[in-house]
């Protein structure tokens, strides 16, 4: 008797493990990924951020100093021809923004 009752243990334990095993790993399946969020926004991505269009963004971007010269009323990085945002940034420079007409 002694026998089967350390059999059936460990029968048990075994089936035990194996339904444990089966539950971590398909709760661990289900997990949605989070997207990682990139810290500098290209052009498409910032003005969608803001929701504003590319067009608009450009403005801000650049806004004549009427001195033959630009001035920037947004946060921006130019890395060669290519003009980024930081969104760090671009959120600090919204708390911080008055009303601003862009021409």
């Amino acid at each position: 008797m002694k026998q089967y009752s350390i059999a059936i243990a460990i029968f048990s334990l075994a089936v035990s493990f194996l339904i444990g095993s089966w539950l971590i790993a398909t709760s661990l399946k289900e997990q949605p990924k989070e997207p990682v969020q990139h810290q500098l926004l290209s052009q498409e991505e910032a003005a969608d951020y803001l929701g504003i269009s590319v067009v608009e963004l450009l403005k801000l971007t650049e806004v004549p100093d009427g001195s033959n010269g630009y001035i920037s009323e947004i946060p921006h990085v130019k890395v060669g021809d290519n003009v980024y945002y930081p969104k760090q940034a671009m959120d600090r420079w919204l708390l911080d923004m008055e009303l601003i007409v862009v021409p």
